[in-house]
C-alpha cells in the first residue's frame, strides 16, 4: 500500500484506476435509486461510471436494470429494497463513518428542511424573514 496525495488519488478514482483500499465518501446526488445503476453496475466501471471498486453481481445488474425502467413506484420500491439487501449482505463499500447534516444560520432564515444526503436543494427555498415587511 502507497498514499496518495488528495488530487492525485481523486484523478486515479476518476479515471478507473483500479486500487485496493481508498478514503472517501459520497456527498448528494444520491437521493434517486438510480445512483445505484451508476455505482455498482458491472457496466459502470470508470470512467463510465462511479463503481470504482469494480463490484459484480449478476442479480445487482439485473435489478439496476429493471429500476431504470420501472414506472410504478411500489414496484420499484420493493426492487430498490432488493438492492439494498443485497449490498447490505454483499458490503462492496465498508461505510467507516456517518457525516452528519447540520446548519448554523440566522433564525430569520426560518426553518430549513436539510436532506440526509448532503445536497444544497433547500438553498432553493430559503427567504430572509428579516427583510419582509
Amino acid at each position: 500500500m502507497s498514499p496518495l496525495c488528495p488530487l492525485r488519488c481523486i484523478s486515479f478514482l476518476s479515471f478507473g484506476v483500479f486500487f485496493q483500499f481508498t478514503y472517501s465518501r459520497w456527498v448528494g446526488a444520491n437521493n434517486d435509486p438510480d445512483v445505484f445503476e451508476f455505482v455498482f453496475s458491472s457496466k459502470r466501471f470508470p470512467p463510465d461510471g462511479a463503481n470504482r471498486g469494480h463490484y459484480r453481481n449478476p442479480r445487482i445488474d439485473v435489478l439496476v436494470d429493471q429500476i431504470r425502467t420501472e414506472m410504478d413506484r411500489e414496484k420499484r420500491k420493493t426492487l430498490c429494497s432488493e438492492v439494498q439487501t443485497i449490498l447490505a449482505d454483499d458490503l462492496p463499500y465498508l461505510p467507516l463513518w456517518f457525516t452528519d447534516v447540520v446548519s448554523v444560520h440566522r433564525r430569520s432564515l426560518g426553518e430549513l428542511q436539510l436532506s440526509p444526503t448532503g445536497d444544497y436543494d433547500f438553498l432553493s427555498t430559503l427567504s430572509d424573514q428579516s427583510e419582509v415587511k
